[in-house]
C-alpha cells in the first residue's frame, strides 16, 4: 500500500541532504531509489534518524559507477558506502532468497550452513523479493523522498503505530538464517519500547544456542550496538531475561553466581547507566571502559589465582588480563585495541587506591586516568573501594596547582611505610594493580593505537 508522507506526518527537514542526493542520482540514472529501514521507521515515530540507508535495483558495481566516492564493502552481504562530509550513506541492492549453491574453483560454494544460516546473501532480486528478506515489519518501509510517498507491503506502519515488533516470515526460519536477528529483537525492544508478538517472544530462548555459530568478531559489533546507543541498561535486562548473556559473556555470568561481599552485577549496571547518560549528554564513550566493567569480576579471580602461585605482580596483571580476554574471545571477540586499554584501566586501580604521593602527578597525566577514575567511582558505588578515596580523587581534579600541592603534601604527612604496599597473608599484593609498575607490560605493537577518553 502506498501512503503520502504528508499523511504520515513526516518532517522532511529530518532527511539528510546526503541521502536525498543519493536517491535523486540513482533515479536520474534510471534505477530505483528508496530510503529504507530504521530511518523510515524513526520518521514515522517522529524521531530524528541517526543513519540513512538507501536500497535500489542497481548492483553494487553499478552504484559504484554512479558514485565515484563510493566504496564497496562486505563479502557475505555487499553494500556501497558513499561519504558526504561526516555522513556515510549506505546503499544496498534488493535481495532475494539465498538460492542454490554455486560452483567455484574450489568446488561447491554453499549459500547456507547445515542449520540454514545464510552464508552468502549476494543474491539480487526485485523489490517484492527484498521486502520478505527484511527482518521486521517496521523496518520494511520504503520511502521515496522525491515523490514524497511510502510503500508498505507488510503493515509496518500499523505495527509502528501500535508499538508492535513483528518478524516477516517464519520466526524459527529467520532465526536459523541469521541468529543475530535475536540480538536485533532485543535491541529494538529496548530502544523503542516495542512489544513482541507471541511467536517472537516464545522462539528466542529455544534458539539462543544458534548464536554460537555466529563469528565472534561480528558479535563484538552487535554488543556495541546494544550497549553504546543510550539504552544499555534495558538491553542488559532483556538479554538476561532471554538467557543470552550466558552465551555472550560466560565468564562474567559465572562470576555473578559466586557469593562475594561485592555486587559485581551492580557495578556492570552502574557502568551501563553511566554510559547511557554520557551518550545522552553528547559525551564520548570507549569500548575499553565497557569491557573493563563487564570482565572485572572474572579478571580479579584470575589475577588472584596467578599471584597466589608466586608470579611477579606486574607480570600477573597482564597474564590475567590476557587470559580473561582469550576466553572471552571465543564467544565475543574483543580486538586488541580495546582489550589493551581495558587492562590498563584495571592496572591503575590499586595505584589510585594507594595514593602514593610520588605517583600522583604521573597518574593525573596518564592518558587512561579519566577512564580509570570513572571506574574507581563505580567500584566505590558498589562498596569495593572506600568512598573517601574516590572523593579525594574528585577533589584533587578541581584544585588549582597550590591546592593540589597541599593535598599531596597532606598524603606525605600521613603516609607510613606499612601503608605503602597492600599485602595478603602470604606477603604478596592481593589487589589488582598493586606494584604493577615494577615490570612494564610486554611490548605489543598492535596495542599502540590510542582510544578516546571515557
Amino acid at each position: 500500500m502506498q501512503y503520502s508522507d504528508i499523511d504520515l506526518g513526516f518532517n522532511q527537514s529530518m532527511v539528510s541532504k546526503g541521502s536525498l542526493d543519493v536517491v535523486k542520482k540513482l533515479q536520474r540514472a534510471g534505477y530505483d531509489g528508496y530510503l529504507v529501514g530504521g530511518c523510515v521507521r524513526d520518521l514515522i515515530l517522529g524521531t530524528a534518524p541517526k543513519d540513512f540507508d538507501v536500497t535500489t535495483n542497481a548492483t553494487p558495481e553499478e552504484v559504484k559507477a554512479i558514485f565515484h566516492r563510493g566504496r564497496i564493502i562486505g563479502r557475505r552481504f555487499k553494500i556501497v558506502h558513499v561519504r558526504y562530509g561526516r555522513e556515510i550513506v549506505e546503499i544496498s541492492t534488493y535481495r532475494a532468497a539465498p538460492g542454490k549453491p554455486k560452483k567455484n574453483w574450489f568446488g561447491l560454494r554453499k549459500k547456507t550452513s547445515d542449520s540454514q544460516r545464510v552464508l552468502d546473501d549476494n543474491v539480487y532480486g526485485t523489490l517484492d523479493e527484498d521486502v520478505v528478506r527484511r527482518d521486521f515489519t517496521v523496518n520494511a518501509l520504503y520511502y521515496n523522498p522525491v515523490e514524497e510517498s511510502v510503500l508498505d507491503f507488510v503493515e509496518g506502519i500499523s505495527d509502528a503505530g501500535s508499538g508492535i515488533l513483528r518478524m516477516i516470515g517464519s520466526v524459527p526460519v529467520r532465526f536459523g538464517e541469521d541468529p543475530v536477528h535475536m540480538l536485533r529483537v532485543v535491541r529494538f525492544k529496548a530502544k523503542l519500547s516495542l512489544t513482541l508478538v507471541d511467536e517472537v517472544e516464545h522462539e528466542i530462548r529455544p534458539n539462543v544456542v544458534l548464536l554460537g555459530e555466529v563469528p565472534p568478531a561480528r558479535l563484538f559489533d552487535e554488543v556495541l550496538k546494544l550497549f553504546h546507543h543510550a539504552h544499555g541498561v534495558r538491553s542488559w535486562e532483556e538479554l538476561k531475561k532471554y538467557s543470552i548473556l550466558d552465551l555472550l559473556f560466560p565468564l562474567t555470568m559465572k562470576s555473578f553466581d559466586i557469593e562475594t561481599e561485592v555486587d559485581y552485577e551492580k557495578l556492570v549496571l552502574d557502568a551501563l547507566g553511566n554510559t547511557d547518560r554520557r551518550i545522552n549528554q553528547g559525551k564520548p564513550v570507549i569500548p575499553a571502559f565497557l569491557f573493563a566493567a563487564l570482565l572485572w569480576a572474572p579478571f580479579k579471580r584470575e589475577y588472584e589465582a596467578i599471584i597466589s602461585s608466586g608470579s611477579p605482580l606486574g607480570e600477573a596483571m597482564w597474564s590475567a588480563g590476557d587470559r580473561v580476554f582469550e576466553i572471552q574471545n571465543r564467544t565475543v571477540s574483543v580486538p586488541r585495541r580495546v582489550s589493551g586499554p581495558a587492562i590498563e584501566i584495571w592496572s591503575m586501580q590499586n595505584r589510585l587506591v594507594q595514593r602514593r604521593p610520588r605517583t600522583i602527578d604521573r597518574l593525573l597525566e596518564n592518558r587512561r586516568f579519566r577512564a580509570a577514575y570513572d571506574f574507581l567511582l563505580l567500584r566505590a558505588q558498589c562498596g569495593e573501594v572506600d568512598t573517601e578515596v574516590a572523593q579525594w580523587w574528585t577533589d584533587i581534579q578541581e584544585c588549582d596547582s597550590d591546592g593540589r600541592r597541599a593535598m599531596i603534601d597532606g598524603l606525605r604527612d600521613g603516609f607510613s611505610k606499612s601503608s605503602r604496599r597492600a599485602k595478603s597473608k602470604n606477603g604478596v599484593a592481593s589487589d589488582p594493580g598493586a606494584n604493577s609498575t615494577r615490570r612494564k607490560r610486554p611490548r605489543n605493537r598492535r596495542s599502540k593505537k590510542s582510544v578516546g577518553k571515557q
